[in-house]
């Protein structure tokens, strides 16, 4: 890594989900969002070396993913919670600006909808 963009900008909405709002009112909406929580609970409480170990990326060196990971888990980008906050949010529009990928600024409200319950 030459530079840590998550230490620079801090909590930003990266790791997202996209779904429609009908969709989030199903069973299924439900159950995935229990599977995604568990999983982000795991990444956040594993060994970087373990989480590594389950990796989907073979061609990156185990040292290099191990550590990368670790930092990532230390840097607390990666958060226990699974909702967009309005900072987080924010700070994703920024980044979106800055790089002229959006041309104006959407409210929170009209783009962001609460994950459904586990259940």
């Amino acid at each position: 890594m030459v530079a840590s963009v998550g230490q620079a900008i801090g909590p930003c909405a990266f790791s997202s989900l996209a779904a429609t709002r009908e969709w989030l009112k199903t069973d299924a909406a439900r159950r995935f969002m229990r599977a995604y929580r568990k999983a982000r609970a795991w990444l956040l409480a594993t060994p970087a070396a373990q989480v590594a170990e389950a990796s989907f990326f073979p061609e990156i060196a185990r040292p290099v993913l191990t550590a990368t990971i670790a930092y990532y888990q230390k840097l607390g980008c990666w958060t226990p919670h699974v909702e967009i906050t309005r900072p987080a949010f924010e700070v994703a529009l920024d980044v979106f600006q800055h790089s002229k990928l959006i041309t104006k600024r959407h409210r929170y409200e009209d783009v962001i909808a609460p994950p459904p319950n586990a259940g």
